[in-house]
């Protein structure tokens, strides 16, 4: 599980194809502070490390994984958000993440506001039901607050801090595609409604969140 608070930005350094799948290699900016089998989240999404040195670590990509996600845009030398699994006894400072996305989204527009960001989202109208105003949102990994919420897009903002932390300050521009994770706990809940749960069983789910 993830939190969406980014420790550290990397670089890629290589993708290879193996067939529908990849292997990627990053530079290791945690140094000995990450060992093969540890979850890291890229971009959003949750990938185990095989293989680790002091210079790089490495990374098998499931064909799923790249047909779901931003990997398959991949190249040397693209930048990219990096979060290691939440520790239990962590601090819980932004929202669950699983590091499974549930697809991509194409940025409509990006407006400067002061110091900070406002971002247009576009995404498939598919996933209309697990977006909500003022709801938790996953985007490359960042977690962030959707709002003015239409039927295939929203809006989110991004303030000095977030920018300097992550790759956003310079990667989202008109047109770039990005991870979308939407809120775990919504996408529960949705399904609940689309399967036709009694509202009263319904009631006693929520009441346990």
């Amino acid at each position: 599980m993830f939190t969406g608070i980014i420790e550290k930005t990397g670089v890629v350094r290589t993708v290879r194809a193996r067939g529908r799948e990849r292997e990627l290699k990053l530079e290791n900016p945690f140094g000995n502070a990450v060992k093969t089998g540890d979850s890291i989240a890229i971009d959003g999404t949750c990938l185990t490390v095989e293989t680790v040195t002091d210079q790089e670590l490495s990374f098998f990509v499931s064909a799923e994984t790249v047909k779901k996600s931003i990997v398959r845009s991949y190249r040397a030398g693209t930048v990219v958000n990096l979060e290691r699994a939440m520790r239990a006894d962590g601090r819980f400072d932004g929202h669950i993440v699983a590091g499974h996305v549930d697809t991509t989204g194409r940025i409509e527009k990006r407006s400067e506001i002061a110091a900070g960001v406002e971002i247009t989202v576009r995404f498939d109208s598919s996933f209309i039901s697990s977006v909500v105003e003022k709801g938790s949102v996953c985007i490359s990994g960042v977690s962030l607050t959707s709002y003015d919420v239409k039927n295939d897009s929203f809006m989110i903002s991004m303030i000095p801090e977030t920018l300097k932390r992550t790759t956003f300050f310079s990667f989202l521009k008109q047109g770039a595609e990005v991870n979308i994770e939407f809120d775990i706990l919504g996408k529960y809940v949705a399904r609940i409604m689309e399967t036709g749960t009694k509202e009263s069983n319904l009631q006693s789910l929520l009441e346990k969140l």
